[in-house]
């Protein structure tokens, strides 16, 4: 696990809190909202000031719909642009498929900025009780006996000092795809798992997708089709966020860049559209996606990674932002239990409960992506697959992870007899 960090006589002397949560993005957020929410006492950092951008396609699907209803989050406020379904193109075909009509999500997704959606989800939190400190960073974890319990932080408090030392009873890590708290208490990348890069920018545009989310399915550079997919998703100040993704399954990943892939994608797009430099509204933007449980362990003694630290990102669609949240909801109702009935082991079931959610799930996407990552493959999904609308809606089922299990209907009892044949862990 790494040697002990140990800080002794901060300037600014110990705090004391029931959990800390390191980062205040949706699986931050959501964790000390629900802890919150449940009477404990809960630190929330964050090391840059809202609103802050994020490298994201800022849509949110039916899962991530049902995580905001859990908050109290009003999904009909008018900064949410709400859509219906997919508008998938190629070269041969447009489709427009609706969200599948299921009991346990709402046929519904929506889109916001993520500079506008992480603040709206933090001061919910804040609202529920959880101290939240801004431009303030949990630099080091200190650990004691091999049990994580607490961090020295950087960044004013309330007693203005700028450096002090925080004792938890339990630490949530929620710093994104880098973790760097994580990694300095022993979590690391597991080797042959999916990584996606993606890179995006906001436009002004005349174009107006209607209520869907348009999603490319094959990105070419002239003649040469590229390892990547392309979206616009409406925003609801008539501005798209464009953007671009590859995965790291792709053969040829190596020799291009989010950024390469992105200005082909651009090059593509239609004259109507009016996407261009004179258009756009600031700079673009890339970042990682660690996908599928790319990071181990998802728990050490006294701490909890959450979203992006822990890697769970979809590896069939690239969604990150609906598993931060029901990551977080959970973690907060482990360490609600463990916190409460003073059983500290309790916490540490939860790599367990996570394998069981969604383990067998993300095998069967990780099969998913390395067979596109063959040019051959993903030739023959856009040229004969996306024709067939049966096919493609039970695609956008099964990418979405939208399903009412074993009970449900036929598409979703073939979901879950796909799943039963990945393997658990």
């Amino acid at each position: 696990m790494g040697e002990p960090h140990l800080v002794t006589n901060p300037a600014g002397g110990v705090r004391d809190v029931d959990v800390l949560v390191v980062g205040a993005g949706p699986g931050g957020s959501t964790t000390a909202y629900h802890l919150a929410r449940a009477g404990l006492e809960v630190l929330l950092l964050e090391r840059s000031a809202f609103p802050r951008e994020k490298v994201c396609g800022d849509g949110l699907t039916p899962r991530a719909v049902n995580a905001l209803g859990r908050m109290g989050i009003d999904v009909d406020d008018p900064g949410f642009e709400r859509h219906h379904g997919l508008r998938i193109r190629s070269r041969k075909v447009t489709l427009e498929l609706p969200w599948p009509t299921l009991r346990s999500y709402p046929g519904y997704g929506l889109v916001r900025t993520r500079a506008e959606f992480d603040e709206l989800l933090a001061r919910r939190a804040e609202k529920a009780g959880a101290v939240l400190r801004e431009r303030t960073e949990a630099v080091v974890p200190i650990l004691d006996g091999g049990w994580v319990t607490g961090a020295a932080v950087r960044g004013a408090d309330d007693d203005g000092a700028d450096a002090f030392e925080v004792r938890a009873r339990f630490v949530v890590a929620c710093d994104g795809a880098s973790s760097k708290l994580a990694s300095q208490a022993g979590v690391r990348r597991v080797g042959g798992r999916p990584l996606g890069i993606a890179a995006r920018r906001y436009y002004r545009t005349p174009y107006r997708p209607g209520p869907w989310l348009d999603v490319w399915m094959d990105l070419w550079d002239g003649d040469a089709i590229l390892p990547g997919y392309g979206w616009l998703f409406p925003l609801p100040d008539g501005t798209v966020n464009l953007g671009a993704g590859l995965l790291n399954t792709f053969k040829g990943f190596k020799d291009l860049s989010a950024q390469r892939v992105f200005d082909a994608f651009v090059r593509m797009l239609p004259e109507r559209f009016g996407i261009g430099e004179e258009t756009a509204v600031g700079r673009a933007l890339s970042g990682p996606l660690p996908m599928g449980f790319n990071r181990t362990p998802t728990a050490i003694p006294g701490m909890l990674l959450v979203g992006d630290a822990a890697g769970i990102v979809n590896p069939f669609n690239g969604e990150g932002i609906a598993y931060a949240m029901e990551s977080g909801e959970l973690a907060a109702e482990l360490l609600h239990d463990a916190l409460v009935k003073d059983r500290p082991g309790l916490a540490h079931v939860y790599p367990s409960l996570l394998r069981e959610r969604y383990a067998r799930y993300y095998a069967l996407g990780r099969v998913f992506v390395r067979a596109i990552g063959e040019p051959r493959v993903m030739r023959i999904l856009t040229d004969y697959g996306l024709p067939i609308r049966p096919l493609m809606r039970f695609l956008v089922r099964l990418m979405g992870n939208l399903t009412d299990g074993k009970t449900g209907d036929a598409q979703d009892r073939l979901m879950y007899a796909l799943e039963r044949l990945a393997p658990a862990a």
